[in-house]
């Protein structure tokens, strides 16, 4: 299996190809889905898989719009045949689903059977592959065929396990004489001579070639037409995946021709051999290139040696050392001139004794004039040598040896000198070198004190003299733990070593700033080997090392930041999907509560009470998933954090308990924040929980409020994405277990807790990252396991304008909600209704018709404006975000296109859905939040238009002027 599956799934609905992939996953298959659901982008997804990178698997629905799986099957078998089909459908027939198989599909999974689905990716995919690497060795086996008929010069043939010829390429009919029709099926017996065919013979070989793997023999073959040949047969035993023998190889090589060359050439040195052994002399022979490779046994008898040891240049070592330079030029000037070679030198005998010789060597040459060998002797001349030698030295011997020694002295005393002279000057250009070298340098005495330091090194660590640091420990400018190192492990290591290269430091500067730097040190010695002193050079990584960290940090905010939007698309598509289930759940329930008032049916009315308030807490959660998501409704304002903690103080000390206490700290000048006060009333509600669940034994929640401005450091590598500026910090801070960095890490992902099964969720924490994110803040959390834990939410300064954007626009809000018991027939009129959920739909048709509303229903976008442009006379069009084809948002622009009066109020179970791209609600739009209570909608929708009736002064073309808009609000 590939590491990344990559699908090419044939699928039109969205959901269905997201759960095949998610099942995909939790069975530990990654995969790379590109799905499509049309003919053409299936074809085309084929054509660009053909010119890049192929796909591993194509999954595909039976029933598709413009045409079916078996097409699609055919469409791939032509464009991409070696590509495994596997059909995920929710209906295909047992007929089907042979005539798929029969066309080349792999397999079939039912929808409603997904589990299945991994198992059989894995085995279409195996299966694949294995094919592919079937035909892949067929060919690489047909290649190798092929290449063995070519080989002309030898013979190769392969045997089954009774020795029986399977296979006979081009060079056994050429060297033995037999086709291949006449040696299939023949004996190996057939390669041999009459008189080397018995059967013992060929078993034996055989037998030995199973024991040793390879055999190889030199016997007399027979060809076909009588001529016999002596041959060189390698043979080879084959084995099958079990270790047993499956099958034989021979190869037969034509040595006739070599075998007399050999023959002769051993017939010549026997002669020569005997020659050699019968001569006195030490008797040697060498090739053209010099190289000795015979010695008769007077030489091995004299020189002590072994005849394995005697190869290449290995005579030198029995030349006394002062002739080996003299011996060995003069010999090889003669190879390279072909002359004659002669030289007197002495050879060590096998008592160790050395004795003078003559050395003789002659070129034996063909009838071309080339040298074939040489032909030397070593005859012993100690004695004339010895006596010439005594000689010559018993003349001036007396006059030499004066001469000599005064020559000695006279030259020793002039190199004394020099040196002297030399050594000074090396000295003093070493130290002015040493003192302004910009690499910082020290040297150390045996006990790691400081004997000198180089300009640079001082400089570096903040000194003026020298006089301040010579003579101090190098340990003393060390932290204290690295200095324990360095006395326990580095520094007797550099003693028994001798040297170290970039070993890492720190090194405590007179500021007291602490730098890493890597040290390279090495001893010198005296000419006893006396240890001198260390010499050692700092390099200051100190800007690399925190600009390695920096980008690690980077790296991972970053990491974090994919995690936490990855997290949160699947949290809030879910929340969304949720909530559309939600409505028709709770709107039902709401219609059937209000048909059993009566006192009869009231077990059935506590029933679809207890179902509502089920529904009720769902709902609570999906809130949870979208402000974890960012897509919660907020609707921010001027939030003063010092008036919202002291109202719900009283809250806060009833949710504890009396275990804990709680303190406050908000001073009267902290700035206005811009966000949902509701929403921060539930993060600072969540936030006491978990401080308080942190202390099971009691203890202090402190909350303080102060103001901030942050720096484009201060926010640099943080995952929210919040910018430079005055922000509004709210603290949460308790003095209970704390986290380890591990936890902290995970403390915002959705789901996670530290808690026992039963006591959390997990969705704490997520909701108020999702929500201070989303109001463009920040959270940070400061935590010591063992030392408490400190939450601190920063959230974006509100200044004075949005305060009065506020006060006019808060004014409206409660009129719209005012109407939920309110006088339904004022404000009776004629709805526009546009759902693509049929559940929802009809709750929502349900609940207007009963507050005596004219509702007219619509799928889509396009058939609402079939209806208005049929002349439909609306007050009001409310209609869901996610329409098929045209959305929600699209839908209003167009209804307003026709009649720029007439209201809209979405529904969705997003916050933006409606508002994608200014932020801002059009005039005379509003947004109503799934899941919503009945109650809610007819609320939000009389209310709708009784403002818009109001302010058209009873303007009955059913349009009037709409209702003022919430004002526009927000902060940077």
């Amino acid at each position: 299996m590939p590491s990344v599956v990559t699908i090419l799934h044939l699928e039109d609905s969205p959901l269905d190809c997201e759960l095949a992939c998610a099942r995909l996953r939790k069975a530990g298959i990654s995969c790379d889905v590109t799905r499509v659901d049309t003919r053409a982008a299936f074809e085309a997804a084929l054509v660009k898989a053909a010119e890049g990178r192929r796909f591993d698997l194509i999954l595909a629905d039976f029933s598709l719009p413009d045409f079916d799986g078996l097409e699609a099957l055919g469409i791939a078998k032509a464009s991409a045949p070696e590509t495994p089909f596997l059909f995920l459908s929710g209906r295909m027939g047992e007929e089907t689903a042979v005539s798929a198989l029969k066309m080349g599909a792999r397999d079939y999974v039912l929808k409603q059977r997904l589990a299945h689905l991994p198992a059989a990716v894995e085995r279409a995919i195996v299966e694949a592959r294995t094919l592919a690497e079937r035909r892949q060795a067929e060919e690489n086996l047909h290649r190798l065929r092929q290449a063995i008929d070519d080989i002309r010069d030898y013979a190769i043939v392969t045997l089954d396990l009774e020795g029986r010829i399977t296979s006979w390429n081009e060079g056994s009919r050429r060297l033995f004489g037999h086709t291949e029709e006449e040696a299939l099926g023949r004996p190996l017996s057939l390669l041999f001579a009459p008189e080397e065919r018995c059967a013992d013979n060929i078993r034996g070989l055989l037998a030995g070639v199973v024991e040793k793997e390879r055999c190889e023999v030199e016997w007399t073959h027979a060809a076909r037409d009588g001529r016999r040949f002596f041959g060189s047969t390698v043979l080879t035993v084959a084995r099958d995946a079990a270790g047993r023998p499956a099958a034989y190889s021979a190869v037969v090589r034509d040595i006739t021709d070599r075998r007399a060359s050999e023959i002769a050439l051993r017939d010549s040195e026997a002669k020569f051999r005997a020659i050699a052994e019968s001569m006195p002399q030490l008797v040697w022979s060498a090739p053209p290139d010099g190289l000795p490779d015979y010695y008769n046994l007077h030489w091995f008898a004299y020189t002590g040696t072994r005849p394995e040891a005697m190869t290449g240049t290995a005579w030198m070592e029995v030349v006394h050392p002062d002739d080996r330079a003299r011996t060995a030029a003069l010999w090889s000037g003669a190879v390279r001139s072909g002359d004659a070679y002669e030289v007197e030198y002495r050879l060590r005998g096998a008592e160790g004794r050395y004795r003078w010789f003559l050395g003789r060597a002659v070129p034996l040459r063909d009838g071309d004039g080339r040298i074939t060998r040489w032909f030397g002797t070593c005859t012993d001349v100690d004695d004339a040598v010895k006596a010439r030698a005594a000689q010559a030295d018993a003349r001036e011997d007396l006059e030499r040896q004066v001469a000599e020694r005064t020559a000695e002295l006279v030259a020793a005393n002039r190199r004394l000198l020099g040196e002297v002279a030399e050594r000074q000057r090396a000295q003093a250009d070493l130290s002015a070198l040493y003192a302004k070298t910009p690499v910082p340098l020290h040297s150390l005495d045996a006990e790691g004190r400081l004997l000198s330091v180089s300009d640079r090194w001082l400089e570096f660590m903040g000194y003026e003299s020298r006089g301040q640091v010579l003579g101090r420990n190098i340990a003393d400018f060390m932290p204290p733990e690295v200095a324990r190192e360095h006395r326990e492990h580095r520094w007797p290591e550099l003693l028994r070593l001798g040297a170290f290269q970039d070993m890492p430091y720190r090194l405590v500067k007179r500021s007291g700033e602490v730098a890493d730097v890597l040290v390279s040190a090495r001893i010198e010695r005296d000419g006893w080997g006396g240890f001198l002193r260390t010499m050692a050079a700092v390099v200051d990584v100190s800007a690399r090392l925190r600009a390695e960290a920096e980008r690690e940090r980077a790296e991972e905010a970053l990491r974090h930041s994919q995690k936490m939007d990855a997290l949160g698309q699947l949290t809030g598509g879910i929340a969304h999907d949720f909530n559309n289930l939600l409505t028709a759940i709770s709107g039902n329930l709401d219609l059937l509560l209000s048909r059993l008032d009566t006192a009869e049916r009231a077990d059935l009315r506590d029933y679809a009470s207890h179902a509502k308030v089920g529904a009720t807490r769902a709902a609570g959660l999906t809130q949870r998933l979208l402000a974890f998501a960012r897509r919660q409704p907020l609707r921010p304002d001027a939030t003063e954090p010092c008036v919202l903690v002291e109202g719900m103080e009283d809250l806060l000390r009833r949710t504890v308990g009396e275990q804990v206490s709680i303190a406050t700290n908000c001073p009267p000048d902290v700035w206005a924040a811009w966000c949902d006060s509701n929403q921060l009333e539930i993060a600072l509600l969540n936030l006491v929980v978990n401080a308080r669940d942190a202390m099971p034994g009691g203890g202090r929640i402190t909350i303080t409020a102060a103001n901030a401005h942050l720096t484009a450091a201060d926010v640099a590598g943080d995952v929210s994405g919040a910018a430079p500026g005055d922000y509004v910090v709210l603290a949460v801070a308790d003095t209970g277990m704390g986290m380890p960095p591990d936890i902290i890490k995970r403390a915002f992902d959705p789901f996670f807790t530290t808690k026992p099964i039963g006591q959390g969720t997990g969705l704490g924490l997520s909701q108020v990252y999702g929500f201070v994110s989303q109001s463009h803040g920040l959270v940070r959390i400061d935590s010591e396991a063992g030392r408490g834990t400190a939450v601190r939410l920063y959230l974006p300064r509100c200044d004075g304008e949005e305060g009065v954007g506020l006060a006019q626009g808060s004014a409206a809000a409660p009129a719209a909600d005012a109407a939920v018991d309110g006088a339904v027939d004022n404000t009776a009129g004629t709805v526009l209704l546009v759902e693509d959920e049929a559940l929802v739909r009809m709750v929502a048709v349900q609940a207007l018709e009963d507050a005596g509303l004219d509702v007219v229903e619509a799928s889509d976008g396009t058939e609402a404006l079939e209806l208005l442009d049929g002349g439909l006379r609306a007050d009001l069009v409310v209609t869901d975000v996610g329409l098929p084809g045209m959305n929600g948002r699209q839908l209003a622009e167009a209804v307003h296109e026709r009649r720029p009066e007439l209201g809209v109020l979405f529904m969705t179970g997003y916050a933006y859905d409606a508002t994608h791209g200014t932020g801002i609600l059009e005039p005379g739009c509003e947004v109503l939040q799934k899941p919503f209570e009945t109650t809610a909608l007819v609320a939000r929708v009389t209310g709708m238009l009784t403002h818009t009736r109001g302010g058209s002064g009873g303007d009955s073309g059913g349009g009037g002027s709409l209702r003022e808009s919430v004002p526009e609000r927000r902060c940077d």
